[in-house]
């Protein structure tokens, strides 16, 4: 989770590390004496296009991926949240009636699943005494959204420990409102809706103000690799907040002329460039990314789906370069990475993936050549910055989901 001292037990690799629902499930028997009544989970994400769009209303394709966390869970009658984190081994706890007034006071990992069920109660959903257990093999600060991953699989489980419907765009919103409030960070609606929607083998093509998706089937003959660089960061830090401000100014300044704009996703360059004189330049330049951003979702899924892998590709870092010189949220570690990863043959684009500051690269690459790809990127990372990267080779995963 970003920021929140959750560390799940991820060493650099290809392959997945030991199965976290089996985990949940065993720690769940160890410590209550019995078998858990159902498991839920819920997978990180990638985003391979549309960064920084979300906030500002706009398209965003993200996928979900295979790793992800687990909770275990069973109703346990006393009228208290109990929940505890295998890989940090910690317990917290909260009686609900404490969840059906203001906000409370909680910290660390916890805020993620207390946060999750004071929302749930105030959405109107019922929330009832629940012991859980949680277990992950998704890396925390890495930006693959290990925090709404844990929103996600702490509500499918409350949800069901309570008898309650789920519903997964309304609990979407539901943990977007969540990490705004218990967790300080203004995040738009991508994260909470790729893990809660995404299906397995499909790109989500998401209008993040109408909640509008569409299905977009990525090639059977390429796979995703993700590159943690090893760089951990916090969204909860004033640069996130400081380029939504950005953003927020350019809106204000587009306006004065042209009223009905709402978002940066309602401006195009023409308008822009318009209004620049009555915007500063870091609103300039942070804008420029998000309207020329917006448009590539659409053109990495048009490529995508005509099997255009150059065009995908080229896409891709378009976004790299704008984000790191119109967004400035890329690091040396991030450009490195996508430099090594252009030197590899098969491999046919690469960008940094969420909100950036560190975490995670992406890159497009051939089936047939992911081997060497990853054994090229990751011999010549840890030569040039002595830190070891972690490698995730992903198809595109199903979202959140009740396991057992």
């Amino acid at each position: 989770m970003r920021g929140s001292g959750y560390h799940p037990d991820v060493t650099s690799r290809v392959s997945p590390q030991a199965d976290p629902v089996s985990r949940a499930r065993a720690a769940f028997q160890h410590s209550a004496g019995v078998p858990p009544s159902g498991i839920a989970f819920a997978p990180g994400r990638v985003n391979l296009v549309g960064e920084h769009t979300d906030y500002n209303d706009g398209f965003v394709l993200p996928m979900a991926i295979e790793e992800g966390i687990a909770a275990a869970f069973a109703p346990n009658g006393e009228g208290v949240l109990r929940v505890h984190a295998c890989d940090v081994g910690e317990t917290r706890e909260i009686p609900i009636a404490a969840l059906q007034g203001g906000r409370v006071p909680v910290s660390g990992w916890f805020r993620y699943v207390a946060g999750m069920a004071w929302t749930m109660n105030a959405d109107g959903m019922r929330v009832a005494g629940t012991t859980m257990t949680l277990a992950a093999n998704l890396p925390s600060g890495a930006g693959l959204s290990s925090s709404a991953a844990v929103e996600l699989a702490a509500g499918r489980a409350l949800a069901a420990s309570a008898g309650a419907a789920w519903d997964p765009r309304r609990v979407s919103l539901v943990a977007q409102r969540a990490e705004q409030a218990f967790a300080g960070v203004a995040c738009g609606i991508m994260d909470q809706m790729a893990v809660a929607c995404a299906r397995a083998g499909r790109a989500l093509l998401l209008d993040c103000r109408s909640l509008a998706t569409s299905d977009v089937l990525i090639p059977a003959d390429v796979r995703i690799v993700i590159v943690n660089t090893g760089v951990r960061r916090s969204l909860s830090s004033s640069a996130y907040n400081e380029r939504r401000a950005a953003c927020e100014r350019a809106v204000a300044a587009v306006r004065r002329s042209s009223p009905d704009v709402r978002a940066l996703r309602d401006v195009d360059e023409h308008a822009l460039a318009h209004a620049r004189d009555a915007m500063d330049e870091e609103a300039f330049r942070r804008a420029s990314h998000v309207v020329a951003e917006n448009r590539r979702p659409a053109q990495l899924a048009a490529a995508l789906q005509r099997g255009d892998l150059r065009r995908a590709g080229r896409v891709m870092l378009e976004s790299h370069d704008s984000l790191r010189d119109l967004y400035d949220v890329s690091c040396p570690e991030l450009d490195l990475v996508v430099a090594l990863s252009m030197e590899q043959q098969g491999c046919y684009g690469a960008r940094l993936t969420g909100a950036g500051f560190g975490g995670c690269a992406i890159a497009l690459v051939d089936a047939e050549a992911v081997d060497s790809f990853v054994h090229g990127v990751a011999r010549d990372y840890a030569a040039r910055t002595r830190l070891e990267p972690q490698v995730i080779v992903s198809r595109p995963g199903e979202g959140t989901r009740l396991v057992e």
